[in-house]
């Protein structure tokens, strides 16, 4: 069973939820930008929630099915149509062979993900299935996939076909939120700024430069300064990490960053509000403010118990079905 790639899209990779382990040898993490949509998105089949997804961005695909299968598709609005007629989220959807899927532009958000029943018959590198794109490894061939690709899955179709959505009020309305805070937790060198700077940091808005990608989302404000001129040893990065360059200028690392880096981090965003910022547009706006390392956990705690819930109700619905 496998998917004919029609039409690319703007970036469509195979991602899972990163290669992780490998840092200390200098090997990126990568993986969905977006793991709570991925995660929605695989638990909807009773896929196991690292299974490989599609992530695509801004712009969608256009996809041929070539055998029967099951997807499901979570995130930005894309509209998305299966032979011209519109397309659900957040639902188990049958494709039947000689469909055609088509995803638009998004209306919302900047990423959806595409996941089939069984995940994708492909090699993982160094155990993940995650494209990426700099060392060019894994997904396919360690790119982004072009006409003509085809996508082999390990889909089994079950006898009856499922009609639910969810059983939950869960939908992508995170992605709506922009006059929600970015949280974080003060970083390594949060001592390092002027005062006044901190201050600034919590206080301004910031804006989504437009040369922002998967490896970090580069911001323009208020330049924040230091207290005083030092040099740091390069240390280890993780996706949330605030660093202030000399330009003074914030850069939020994302999925695709470099394993260690030598900008001082002001901060680090909390996990939970990593998915929505990674739906946020260039030109967008956006402000910070920090919580405690207990309101952290505590948000994040929230947020996998939700995911819990949602992946207990999709395995009983398949149950139902077997």
């Amino acid at each position: 069973m496998s998917l004919h790639v029609i039409k690319p899209g703007m970036q469509t990779t195979i991602q899972d939820l990163g290669r992780h382990g490998w840092q200390s040898l200098g090997v990126s993490v990568c993986g969905a930008m977006d793991p709570w949509a991925a995660r929605i998105a695989n638990n909807l089949l009773n896929n196991h929630e690292n299974e490989a997804v599609l992530e695509m961005t801004v712009h969608g695909p256009t996809l041929g099915i070539q055998e029967d299968l099951f997807l499901a598709i979570f995130g930005a609005n894309m509209d998305v149509s299966r032979n011209g007629e519109e397309l659900a989220q957040g639902k188990p959807v049958f494709a039947r062979r000689g469909d055609i899927v088509t995803f638009g532009y998004a209306k919302t958000g900047m990423r959806t993900y595409l996941a089939v029943k069984g995940g994708f018959s492909l090699q993982k590198v160094l155990h993940s299935y995650s494209t990426d794109l700099k060392a060019k490894i894994g997904g396919l061939n360690g790119r982004a996939l072009k006409e003509g690709d085809i996508l082999p899955s390990k889909s089994e179709v079950p006898s009856l076909a499922p009609d639910w959505g969810f059983p939950y009020h869960i939908n992508s309305h995170y992605i709506n939120k922009n006059c929600s805070p970015i949280h974080f937790i003060r970083g390594r060198h949060y001592h390092w700024f002027k005062k006044e700077s901190l201050q600034v940091f919590e206080s301004s808005f910031f804006t989504i430069k437009p040369d922002s990608d998967r490896m970090g989302y580069r911001l323009s404000g208020p330049a924040l300064e230091w207290e005083e001129s030092r040099e740091l040893i390069t240390e280890a990065t993780t996706c949330g990490s605030i660093q202030i360059p000399p330009s003074g200028q914030p850069i939020i690392l994302m999925a695709d960053r470099q394993p260690t880096g030598g900008y001082p981090k002001i901060g680090e965003v909390i996990q939970s509000d990593l998915p929505r910022l990674s739906q946020m547009r260039p030109g967008q706006k956006l402000y910070f403010q920090e919580i405690s390392l207990q309101e952290a956990y505590q948000k994040t705690y929230k947020q996998l118990q939700t995911l819990e819930k949602i992946k207990i109700a999709c395995r009983m619905k398949w149950q139902e079905m077997s």
